[in-house]
C-alpha cells in the first residue's frame, strides 16, 4: 500500500509528458471558470484509471467535455464542503465579532459550538467525498455521488486502506495550505497556488485510481449488519 502511495506522489513528475501536463494544468488553475477544464482533466484521467484504459488524456481533444466534467465536479464538491465552510464562517463572526473578544459571552459559546459543529461535518463530507466523485466518474451519474449508502458500501470494502487514503489526502491539502499562505506571500502563493493545487490533484486521483473499488466489486450494508 505504501508503495501504491509513494507511487502517486511520483507520478505526475515522472515524465517529460506528465511534467507538461502538470505545467498546462497548473496555468489553467490559476484563472477562474476556465480552471474547470482543469478539474476536467483530472476527473476524465481519474475516469480511465478507473477503467483501467492506458490511454492518455489529451487537453486539446473535446475540451467543452472537460469543461462540463469539471463544472460537475465543482459542483460535487462544493455541494459537500458548502453547509460546514458556512458554519466555521458563522462560527468565527459569533466568536470575534459579535461577542466583542468576551469569552463567557453567549455569542462566544455559540461560535464555539458551531465552530465543533462544522469542524465534525466537514470532516465527514472531506470522508464521502473521494468515492463520491469515483461514483459519479464510473458511471456519469450525477446522482450517484449524493447516495451515501452506495458510497459507504465502497468504504466497507476497503475501510482500512481508505481511512489512511482518507488521512494522506488531508494531510496533503493540509501542508498544501500551510505552504501557501503561511510560508509565502500573497505574490508568491498567487503564482504558484495553481501549480501546488494541480499536483494535489493528479495525487489525489493516482491514489483513487489504486483504491476504488471497481464495478465487479460490491458489497451491500444489510449484509454488513447482519453479520
Amino acid at each position: 500500500m505504501k508503495k501504491k502511495i509513494l507511487d502517486a506522489f511520483k507520478e505526475p513528475v515522472r515524465t517529460q509528458d506528465n511534467l507538461i501536463n502538470l505545467l498546462i494544468g497548473g496555468v489553467l488553475t490559476l484563472i477562474p471558470v476556465v480552471n474547470f477544464i482543469s478539474m476536467g482533466y483530472l476527473g476524465a484521467k481519474l475516469k480511465k484509471n478507473i477503467e483501467q484504459n492506458k490511454s492518455s488524456v489529451k487537453w486539446d481533444e473535446n475540451i467543452e467535455k472537460l469543461f462540463v466534467k469539471g463544472a460537475f465536479l465543482t459542483f460535487i464538491c462544493l455541494s459537500y464542503v458548502i453547509i460546514p465552510v458556512l458554519l466555521l464562517f458563522l462560527s468565527g463572526r459569533f466568536m470575534v465579532t459579535l461577542s466583542g473578544g468576551r469569552f463567557l459571552s453567549l455569542f462566544y459559546f455559540r461560535g464555539q459550538v458551531m465552530n465543533i459543529i462544522g469542524t465534525l461535518l466537514l470532516l465527514i463530507a472531506l470522508y464521502l467525498l473521494p468515492f463520491a466523485v469515483c461514483l459519479y466518474l464510473e458511471d456519469n451519474d450525477l446522482k450517484k455521488a449524493f447516495k451515501p449508502r452506495k458510497i459507504l458500501e465502497k468504504i466497507f470494502l476497503i475501510i482500512k486502506e481508505y481511512t489512511v487514503v482518507y488521512a494522506t489526502i488531508i494531510a496533503l491539502l493540509a501542508v498544501s495550505i500551510i505552504v501557501l499562505f503561511l510560508l509565502m506571500n500573497w505574490l508568491a502563493g498567487l503564482l504558484t497556488g495553481g501549480f501546488i493545487f494541480f499536483y494535489d490533484g493528479m495525487v489525489i486521483s493516482g491514489i483513487l485510481s489504486k483504491f476504488f473499488p471497481r464495478k465487479a466489486i460490491t458489497i451491500s450494508l444489510l449484509e454488513v449488519s447482519e453479520e
